[in-house]
């Protein structure tokens, strides 16, 4: 799944992992599925990666919150603790543009990909992130026996500050440089940890 991942080619970027190793692969393989279930349902994320981190919604076209499996086309709001956009309602908004599978005899895996995009619910305005359209979150689970990991990474981070208001570009600016030097990978990593952890 790794070469799904877009080239690096302008801006920052960001590669966050997390590993567990079980014990045999049945045991392995039985985690998985709680792995799997607690990354397909992005409206828990919040839970695993920390309350005082950012807090993520799956949304329809209109908006509105989705329960199940995120699909292509669906989107993610993203409420960044306080610093709410007010280009996107008070969220940063990012859209569902691939979704991957794969299943062999000893691994498995699970990719998304995901893009900043506008408000949905507003869709001729401007890009409602601080990171431009160019830039793409890329959310990846995997098994190799009896390995697991969790990984996030971000590909051509790029500040969205183009025809925004000063205080809109501000707020991006700051989002976007704490992300890129810290913030992110510390709310990666608490993701991705959490996505993994193992409780008997």
């Amino acid at each position: 799944m790794e070469e799904k991942i877009p080239q690096q080619k302008t801006g920052a970027k960001s590669d966050t992992v997390s590993d567990l190793e079980l014990d045999n692969e049945m045991l392995a393989a039985e985690h998985f599925e709680t792995v799997k279930k607690r990354f397909l349902d992005v409206n828990s994320w919040e839970l695993f990666a920390g309350e005082e981190k950012a807090e993520f919604s799956l949304r329809d076209a209109n908006g509105n919150i989705l329960l199940g499996r995120p699909k292509i086309g669906d989107y993610f709001s993203i409420k960044v603790p306080g610093l709410h956009n007010t280009t996107g309602d008070g969220f940063d908004w990012v859209q569902v543009e691939h979704i991957e599978e794969e299943k062999q005899d000893h691994s498995e895996s699970v990719y998304i990909r995901v893009r900043p995009t506008a408000n949905p619910t507003k869709p001729d305005e401007k890009t409602a992130h601080f990171f431009d359209e160019k830039a793409t979150s890329n959310f990846l689970i995997t098994r190799e026996g009896v390995k697991i990991s969790a990984e996030v990474h971000g590909r051509n981070e790029v500040p969205n500050t183009e025809d925004l208001h000063l205080l809109e570009k501000i707020r991006n600016s700051l989002v976007a440089v704490g992300g890129m030097i810290a913030g992110s990978k510390f709310q990666w990593k608490s993701l991705t940890e959490g996505l993994i952890k193992y409780e008997k």
